[in-house]
């Protein structure tokens, strides 16, 4: 048996789905091909990524295509000078791999590659390759049907100001110093060995490929190939809960529609993840229709059947906790009487506590100084006067009525300094409010805290739909975001309750309470 390959080939970026399908046509056919790929300008969305979230589909428009890949992980922005190199063989002994395991293996000639072009580079788990922790390429795999299918995106220049207008993440403000910054997370090859040809780099990835899998090299022609539409954001309603997991392997959502019976009607897993089995999400999507939403963590459960998921740095708990969390979310949302339960979140650092049990246990409030009015002599500082101009002022009365602790969060370091002060306090819970960009970016201080959370989330005019983190981090944040103080006293109002049945009985009333999660989720 041998390893085709065929060098570098200009694509359309609409080519490349028939691309990988011919890849993966010859591998079920018991071959192994290697091929290279250098696409036009275009975004390359993950398997399981939505659109919407992981892109900034304003700033895209009509500027350049949006295609979906087969494998899963992140989204990328690429140009000519990316290269792409796609492997497809029989599984063989990777049928049964470690999702981490296949993914280091099959990296291990790419990274031998690199490393004879003089690049001291290494691999990092989920799935990068990098030198001196900047990251030199990105690598993939999907594996169904007997075949395993495996990508390595390695940039040999990169427009890292393209690639922040055009990936929708918690990103750094566009200015010089923060283009500086975010420069320092990539090495381009062209800039670590600028006379690099890469033809030269194409044959060394294949023979490296080629001896790893012991199978001789056959250099031959690309295949021809037709185009695909490209993928489009999908045009439906908002779901009616959403919930999402950050995991080492990526941050998963779960969002379900419900029918007036609150049976979930449909389910849809997404994220960057990297799930080997392509079919997995969908089967776990399957389970879930015409279920209780109170039922979910547990439909989840079985549906898994105890099997590890084959998806890199995520846990079977992580899933089923998933669909606590929405069960939890739609609970919230129907004592409250809210449309759809999209606002409240929990957090619960060992994954224990229900939803009524850290609202009833909720000792102080924590507000960010970005929802304070601009002209406010108050907005960059901690405290409020309770002038009655703005919605931050209301949710001070609210709390102070309560003898909850109130805090305006001034900057990140502040945000640090309250956790910390509020864990050598014993306090048991917090609510917080924050947009969940900033909790998605920042979970490793709540973390680090452990103190356990219901978060509101915030509405207006963020530091993150604005691309201005860095001033927000630093306090300089000039835009105003908006606290919805309805929302919040009738939270308190909730967390009253919960606390006084406590207090009397030991337990929240039957009425109050929400499913907690399952042992060992």
């Amino acid at each position: 048996m041998r390893l085709a390959w065929h060098d570098a080939r200009p694509l359309a970026p609409t080519q490349f789905p028939d691309y990988e399908q011919a890849h993966i046509a010859r591998a079920a056919r018991g071959e192994a091909v290697l091929g290279f790929a250098c696409l036009a300008r275009c975004a390359l969305v993950g398997a399981f990524e939505d659109p919407c979230r992981a892109l900034r589909l304003s700033y895209i428009g009509d500027r350049f295509p949006v295609v979906r890949r087969l494998t899963g992980g992140g989204s990328l922005s690429l140009d000519p000078d990316t290269l792409v190199a796609v492997l497809a063989l029989p599984a063989g002994p990777y049928a049964t791999m470690a999702p981490d395991t296949l993914m280091s293996a099959l990296a291990a000639p790419f990274l031998a590659a690199i490393r004879g072009c003089g690049i001291d580079a290494a691999f990092t788990a989920p799935n990068d390759i990098v030198v001196a922790g900047r990251k030199v390429a990105s690598v993939f795999a999907r594996r169904d049907a007997g075949v395993v299918l495996f990508e390595a995106v390695i940039p040999l220049a990169l427009d890292v100001e393209e690639l922040l207008k055009t990936l929708r993440l918690p990103l750094e403000k566009l200015s010089e110093q923060g283009l500086l910054a975010a420069r320092q997370r990539f090495a381009p090859l062209f800039t670590l060995v600028p006379d690099l040809p890469s033809g030269a780099l194409c044959a060394r990835i294949a023979a490296e490929t080629a001896q790893a899998l012991g199978l001789a090299p056959h250099r031959e022609s690309p295949p021809l190939l037709s185009e695909t539409s490209r993928a489009a954001a999908e045009d439906r309603p908002a779901a009616d809960v959403q919930a999402f997991l950050k995991t080492p392997g990526g941050v998963l959502y779960l969002d379900v529609w419900l029918d007036p019976r609150a049976l979930i009607r449909e389910a849809r897993f997404t994220g960057g993840v990297a799930c080997l089995d392509g079919d997995l999400l969908a089967r776990l999507q399957a389970s879930l229709v015409a279920t209780d939403v109170t039922e979910a963590e547990s439909t989840l459960g079985r549906a898994l059947g105890g099997v590890p998921p084959d998806i890199v740095g995520v846990e079977a708990a992580d899933i089923v906790y998933l669909g606590h969390l929405c069960a939890a979310r739609f609970h919230v949302g129907r004592r409250l009487g809210l449309a759809a339960a999209t606002q409240i979140s929990v957090f619960s650092p060992d994954r224990a506590a229900s939803g009524e049990t850290l609202l009833g246990a909720i000792d102080a409030v924590l507000l960010p100084y970005c929802a304070k009015p601009t002209w406010c002599k108050w907005r960059h500082r901690d405290g409020c006067p309770e002038c009655g101009q703005c919605a931050v002022g209301e949710a001070y009365g609210l709390a102070r009525a309560r003898n909850l602790m109130v805090v305006t969060i001034t900057r990140y370091e502040h945000l640090r300094a309250v956790l910390a002060d509020l864990r050598d306090r014993g306090a048991r819970a917090f609510l917080g409010v924050c947009c969940t960009d900033f909790f998605l970016k920042r979970d490793y201080a709540f973390i680090e805290a452990g103190v356990p959370a219901v978060f509101l989330d915030i509405g207006g005019d963020t530091c993150y739909t604005l691309r201005q983190e860095e001033a927000a981090y630093a306090g300089r944040f000039e835009a105003e975001a908006f606290v919805d103080a309805r929302l919040l006293g009738r939270l308190l109002d909730w967390r009253d309750r919960l606390a006084a049945a406590d207090a009397t009985t030991g337990v929240a009333g039957v009425e109050d309470q929400s499913p907690r999660p399952s042992l060992g989720s």
